[in-house]
């Protein structure tokens, strides 16, 4: 199983940066990383709600929130992707900081084909993984940064 933390400090209320991030249904907004995203749920987003991702050519991530705590806490898990996650779950953690909001991500993930996957984490996927969640957390900041003014 891999993981890792990636923070950043948005000069932004913890209610603003709350706003854009359960937003989720708008990720390609801010995230640079998803091409398109949408809400496959009906009603107001809370536990329970579900997003796809296009992710640029074929690759897509369809989501749902497992952890939904207003302003502090959103944990996504990938219910079905195309990518070699077995399984994964991406949580955000805010807090405030000074006069902004620390945010901070965590993915747990294991991926696909046993040792390989194993291998593979080690050698390509993490890397690549903890730079998209970086990329994710400087889009985040912008978009709120931008917004907030």
């Amino acid at each position: 199983m891999g993981t890792f933390v990636e923070t950043v400090t948005i000069d932004a209320s913890v209610d603003d940066v709350w706003n854009a991030l359960s937003d989720i249904g708008a990720i390609h907004r801010w995230n640079p990383g998803v091409e398109d995203s949408r809400l496959t749920t009906t009603g107001d987003v809370t536990l329970g709600s579900a997003r796809r991702c296009e992710l640029g050519g074929k690759n897509y991530l369809d989501e749902t929130v497992v952890e939904w705590v207003p302003g502090e806490r959103l944990t996504m898990r990938i219910v079905g992707t195309n990518l070699p996650f077995k399984s994964a779950d991406i949580g955000f953690t805010l807090a405030g900081y000074d006069r902004g909001t620390r945010v901070c991500v965590s993915p747990v993930y294991r991926l696909k084909f046993g040792p390989i996957g194993a291998l593979l984490d080690i050698l390509v996927v993490r890397r690549q993984y903890r730079r998209g969640m970086a990329s994710l957390l400087r889009g985040l900041k912008r978009h709120v940064e931008a917004t907030d003014r």
